[in-house]
């Protein structure tokens, strides 16, 4: 495959991932509470799951998932259960929004930070349909070392705008804002995860 394969196939990856949604939504949150090197971790949970979700398509399973409406709703429900779990959780921390932890503050932190950006990523199973449908416009017939270089490419893109977005949030925290306006930020954060994770529940497809 040439260049100008891999740039179409990059850029078609890159525009659908800067859509905003919950694994950016976290990666800015993270970014705004504590700081662009802390969102290294997150990135790397959003870029991990992104790379399970395109290794499953790639395998197939996407076509079985899409055909399995029990399964695919199980995934969904789960899903979106997660997403306002964690909303709420926001809403009800954003006391502490504003609080700078130093580098040793939260031992087991950085796990919790990639939990998250994992954890969110993988709570949408429309992702996997979107490889599904994604792969075959780009994929011939048995190539499967073009398939682990297009997995691979998800993954630095799933990273590369995890980490876009959480750059954006630091920016935002650099700025010193006080702790009532970072509340408010946190708060809003949250609302958008439960407004996420409601309305998945709420979609019929």
């Amino acid at each position: 495959m040439n260049v100008e394969f891999w740039m179409i196939f990059a850029g078609t990856v890159f525009a659908v991932s800067m859509i905003p949604g919950p694994s950016t939504l976290i990666a800015f949150s993270h970014g705004a509470q504590f700081g662009w090197v802390r969102v290294l971790v997150t990135a790397f949970g959003n870029a991990a799951a992104s790379i399970l979700q395109a290794v499953v398509a790639g395998l197939g399973l996407g076509i079985v998932i899409a055909q399995s409406a029990v399964l695919f709703l199980a995934i969904k429900y789960i899903g979106a259960a997660y997403l306002v779990y964690l909303g709420v959780s926001m809403w009800r921390n954003a006391a502490n929004s504003g609080v700078k932890l130093s580098g040793g503050a939260v031992p087991d932190q950085g796990f919790r930070l990639f939990r998250s950006g994992f954890l969110v990523a993988a709570s949408n199973p429309k992702a996997i349909i979107f490889f599904t449908a994604l792969f075959p416009q780009f994929l011939g017939a048995g190539e499967a070392g073009q398939l682990v270089g297009m997995v691979m490419i998800v993954g630095i893109v799933a990273f590369s705008v995890a980490m876009i977005y959480g750059v954006l949030g630091a920016q935002m925290r650099a700025l010193n804002i006080t702790q009532s306006v970072m509340e408010k930020i946190h708060k809003t954060t949250g609302g958008l995860f439960i407004c996420s994770g409601v309305g998945l529940m709420a979609t019929k497809s």
